[in-house]
């Protein structure tokens, strides 16, 4: 029978109060039939949640709700025709449905009881859509299968202790060779293409699903077809994967590009994990700077769909009448007045790591905010649940205020040296090499192992000889240690991929390492066989330092003749600011005007330990307020 009158919400007016949808029973091809009830949180039948990615509005599809006509989007009804039962009716949490989207007031109210809802949920189910996708392919009905077998395959790892991780990586590569040469399942031959099918689904990048899948008393994924995994299985996989560098390995070592295209997806998953561990001890920064990688439609969401996951500090309320500048805006300030802390700094004015199409900062913004929609490259900041690593501004907390009008951000603080002269960065030396990798800067990745060694020597000699190229002979025949051992640990921001301290021997094993990126490039890796293992070892910690670390980032030499990793956004006579109770030091940029602005966070050997602040001020080196447009 048709429906002719269209679903109208009624206001939500009690406290923790939700709708739930009681899904109708039917066969595959009957129309979806559901009825909407409002109820108290606390006294709700159980229910399960859903997770899956809205897709595109004008795709969508028609179904009965309390006998009236409601459009949902397409991907949410193939989900609710894969969930529905024949025999019986199901109770449902569905955002789409359950919240009136129309209604700014009731969406904000509802987002604030999200947490509520996944953590109260039976359990999340998670609809990554049908088998046969006309966008993003099929999905095959083994891929469980699949990762149930390549996580046989893999160890168990350290993920603190960088050296060990690089001692079973090396391990696990030679028994992947001589597995692969009996004939037998290794790594190296896995068929991985099942897995990357898989994770090619938009879910997996997008932010909500953090807080749904996080707070979820149970997790499992399903596609159409018969696929079902459970959540467990495939973070424990991803995070195994990442941290043990699975697709570095297939890619330099065999050639195999295969998983390229699904590192970000791999690391989304591993960071889902890394919060479902975390997430009673973290803060919202922390929540940002982990979730750079995902996606939002609605920008002001990089901040709302993470709102359960600062359980310590300051957080703020959602609200959807509010611009996406505002909203920045509110968080920044909610975090460097009320949280006490500088790291918010780090993400300012935006990560983006390069200029590409479609990478326009919010206008009017203060560059102490950042723009939260290029979000991008790594920091160095630590999580707040990891012992902090630098120290640049001391040990005290940090002196901030802001003005009235909220434009200007005060700080107590010093500018201790200026930009000089610097070289360009490994991302933008693969942007020269490959130009349409600007089109796509949430995957600029080169997929050419080759080119890759080659130009990380390249990389390499370049920053060398900006440091030393002015040397003497008599320089170079006797380096002066300090000065060296300074260059190898601004190459890698002296830390490895887990914001680690490097040791002092393993910094001074650089000139190994670049020996053997050197070997690497020119196809010849005989050698290694006559290496030490543990210079094996320290090479692919420092590869991987690189990688984490510095590749965003250009290595400088200041005024003052200090060695430096800076943004890649800094010019000659930037200023570098160290401001008290900041992890790191800042490039910022005088205005003419007695103000700075934020050119984002950098490394600065030397000044890294609090060494700014050390020891009796005197009258010119005592800290002064620094203002910040």
């Amino acid at each position: 029978m048709a429906v002719n009158t269209t679903y109208k919400y009624t206001a939500i007016v009690a406290p923790k109060t939700v709708r739930l949808m009681h899904l109708h029973p039917g066969l595959e091809t009957d129309p979806i039939c559901l009825t909407l009830i409002t109820t108290a949180l606390e006294s709700a039948p159980e229910f399960e949640a859903i997770s899956y990615c809205w897709g595109s509005t004008p795709d969508e599809r028609g179904v009965t709700c309390n006998s009236t006509a409601l459009s949902i989007t397409h991907s949410l009804f193939t989900g609710l025709v894969h969930f529905r039962y024949a025999d019986r009716p199901r109770i449902l949490w569905a955002d789409a449905i359950c919240i009136n989207q129309a209604d700014v007031v009731e969406k904000s109210a509802q987002v604030l009881l999200m947490p509520h809802i996944y953590s109260q949920a039976t359990r999340t189910i998670i609809w990554l859509g049908v088998a046969d996708d006309p966008i993003y392919g099929a999905v095959s009905p083994g891929v469980a299968e699949s990762i149930s077998q390549a996580l046989q395959l893999l160890p168990e790892y350290e993920p603190e202790n960088a050296v060990d991780t690089a001692t079973k990586k090396q391990a696990l590569h030679r028994e992947s060779q001589r597995l692969s040469e009996e004939g037998k399942p290794n790594l190296l031959d896995h068929d991985w293409a099942l897995l990357a099918a898989l994770l090619g689904r938009p879910w997996f990048r997008r932010k909500w699903v953090v807080q749904e899948v996080a707070l979820a008393k149970q997790a499992v994924l399903y596609v159409g077809g018969g696929v079902e995994i459970q959540w467990p299985d495939l973070a424990q996989l991803a995070f195994t994967m990442e941290g043990m560098g699975i697709h570095r390995l297939l890619s330099l070592e065999t050639g195999k590009t295969v998983l390229e295209s699904i590192t970000i997806p791999l690391h989304c998953i591993t960071n889902v994990l890394m919060v479902q561990i975390f997430r009673t001890r973290g803060t919202l920064v922390d929540g940002i700077v982990n979730t750079m990688d995902f996606e939002c439609t609605d920008a002001r969401d990089h901040v709302y769909s993470l709102l359960s996951l600062g359980a310590v500090g300051p957080t703020i309320l959602p609200d959807y009448g509010a611009s996406a500048g505002e909203v920045f805006q509110r968080f920044a300030i909610a975090m460097l007045l009320q949280g006490q802390s500088l790291k918010l700094l780090s993400l300012a004015p935006d990560r983006s790591g390069f200029d590409s199409p479609g990478t326009q900062r919010l206008e009017a913004l203060p560059s102490w905010v950042p723009d939260l929609q290029l979000i991008r490259s790594d920091v160095m900041i630590s999580y707040t649940v990891r012992p902090q690593t630098f120290f640049a501004g001391g040990r005290g907390r940090p002196i901030v205020s802001i003005s009235d009008d909220q434009r200007i951000l005060r700080c107590q603080g010093r500018i201790i040296d200026t930009v000089k002269t610097f070289s360009t960065s490994l991302v933008e030396m693969t942007l020269a090499d490959l130009p349409h990798l600007r089109l796509l800067p949430r995957a600029a990745v080169d997929t050419s192992p080759e080119l890759r060694k080659k130009r990380l020597v390249r990389w390499l000699e370049d920053n060398h000889q900006l440091a030393f190229g002015h040397r003497t002979s008599a320089e170079v025949a006797n380096p002066d240690t300090e000065v060296m051992m300074s260059f190898y640990r601004t190459m890698v921001c002296g830390i490895d991929i887990m914001r680690n301290r490097l040791p002092p021997e393993l910094i001074a094993a650089f000139p190994q390492y670049v020996q053997w990126a050197t070997d690497r490039a020119a196809g010849n890796q005989d050698g290694d066989g006559q290496r030490p293992p543990s210079m094996l070892n320290y090479s692919a910690v420092i590869d991987e330092s690189i990688i984490t670390c510095t590749s965003w980032l250009k290595f400088c030499i200041t005024g003052h003749g200090r060695f430096g990793q800076i943004p890649s956004g800094s010019q000659p006579g930037d200023c570098v600011c160290v401001l008290i109770g900041g992890e790191v030091p800042f490039i910022v940029r005088p205005t003419g005007r007695g103000t700075y602005t934020f050119v984002g966070e950098c490394y600065i050997d030397g000044v890294m330990d609090g060494e700014t602040f050390a020891g009796e001020p005197t009258q010119t080196e005592s800290p002064e307020t620094i203002h910040f447009e």
